[in-house]
């Protein structure tokens, strides 16, 4: 290796050879202490820092290549490299931590690993979040490469529908506002365990606005329903009535046994550990719905304890999506969803006189403001109602008033 010593500028530096075959050249900057260029055998330059940090050994620091900086900008940065040295600060040994630095993928891994008592569906719900859209972003990132930037990015990202899900057309703003709310719990969880001491990348991320969906089957809806549920073939269609019938969660529906069905006493337990709210419930099966179990207890109950047994990685029905759509397209509704049975339970509870409470007990909300959105949604009819009362009076006040005050008619001539 050649070394020389010459004050850096644009065009000595420009004039510089590729080094030998092999080999590396470098030079030393008379005026800033510690700045070299190093030029490789195939003719990239580039600025660096040799200098020793207090207490330590000489350390070399990579400042940048010549095509991007000037020796101006490469003496600035030199300078404060070799300040901080000068306090003690290690480049290297800062290198060291980054390198044994573990990834956000790696630290998600360990985040589901600590949390073993999650729900079975919270737990799909974070490793598809994480797998269709997080770790493709950050998930090979360092920690400390992972910018609140770098977040914020991530979230415009998945609102515009980047990547793409599959089934997806448009964007995902509440996938994207989910991602945001997953990633800040990983970096709240790495902090407590003292795997992370740094800020929260995921801090302060402005979430898209999300309206509450409203969408439950109107009385005119229900025919075309009930006839395209008919033509649905099973599981699906004994699945689809359940879902209804019951107001429950579809995970829930998908995955009840007949451990927790009680046909004698009508009802239906939904353990604690499934439910959403984290509390055990007891769903009363009406007439109907046990009509549906019927046949199936009396062909599955001896051979599976699920009520929907299937050969699948669960041991259960997974959700029919292909059947959901074909119901759709016979039905003429296609902007509705599978959760919006469960929505049709509530809002039907709210026109025939049940309280929020009953409501709130029937479908497991933890909180009766759960369950005053059923009561909102449903109380078109009785505010139609009133409404219509109070234009009556209106107008029939009006047309008493007009002929009250109605001037005699002028008397003849």
């Amino acid at each position: 290796m050649s070394e020389t010593k010459f004050r850096f500028t644009k065009t000595s530096v420009l004039a510089l050879p590729p080094a030998d075959p092999g080999k590396r050249a470098e030079y030393q900057d008379t005026e800033q202490p510690g700045l070299r260029l190093r030029v490789s055998a195939a003719g990239v330059k580039t600025y660096c820092v040799l200098a020793r940090a207090k207490g330590g050994a000489l350390e070399r620091v990579t400042i940048g290549t010549a095509d991007k900086l000037t020796p101006e900008n490469a003496r600035t940065s030199a300078k404060q490299i070799v300040a901080q040295l000068a306090m003690g600060q290690s480049y290297a040994a800062a290198g060291r931590a980054r390198r044994g630095e573990m990834t956000y993928g790696e630290l998600f891994t360990q985040y589901l690993e600590a949390h073993p008592g999650l729900r079975a569906s919270s737990r799909a719900e974070f490793e598809r979040l994480n797998k269709v859209y997080i770790d493709p972003a950050i998930g090979k990132s360092r920690l400390s490469a992972i910018t609140h930037d770098k977040v914020r990015a991530l979230h415009g990202a998945v609102t515009k529908g980047q990547p793409k899900e599959e089934g997806k057309k448009t964007g995902a703003p509440v996938s994207a506002n989910r991602c945001i709310t997953l990633v800040k719990a990983v970096f709240n969880w790495a902090k407590d365990a003292r795997l992370w001491s740094g800020d929260n990348p995921a801090e302060a991320v402005r979430k898209n606005t999300e309206a509450s969906r409203t969408r439950y089957l109107q009385p005119a809806e229900l025919a075309r329903f009930f006839e395209a549920l008919g033509e649905t073939a099973e599981p699906a269609k004994s699945f689809f009535t359940l879902a209804l019938l019951t107001g429950a969660r579809r995970s829930n529906v998908l995955a009840m046994r007949w451990a927790d069905v009680d046909m004698g006493a009508a009802t239906w337990r939904i353990r604690a550990v499934d439910a959403k709210a984290g509390e055990e419930m007891l769903i009363p099966l009406t007439p109907e719905a046990v009509a549906v179990l019927k046949p199936r207890h009396k062909e599955h109950a001896k051979s599976s304890p699920w009520v929907f047994p299937a050969d699948s990685k669960t041991g259960h029905y997974q959700e029919p999506k292909r059947a959901w759509a074909t119901l759709q397209r016979r039905a003429g509704l296609d902007d509705l969803r599978i959760h919006d049975l469960r929505r049709t339970m509530g809002s039907w509870l709210v026109r025939t006189g049940a309280s929020t409470a009953i409501n709130a007990k029937a479908l497991g909300h933890k909180s009766l403001q759960a369950a005053a959105v059923y009561q909102r949604i449903a109380d078109t009819d009785p505010v139609r109602e009133a409404m219509e009362r109070a234009t009556n009076a209106l107008v029939s006040g009006g047309r008493q008033a007009a002929q009250t005050e109605k001037p005699p008619s002028p008397a003849a001539d």
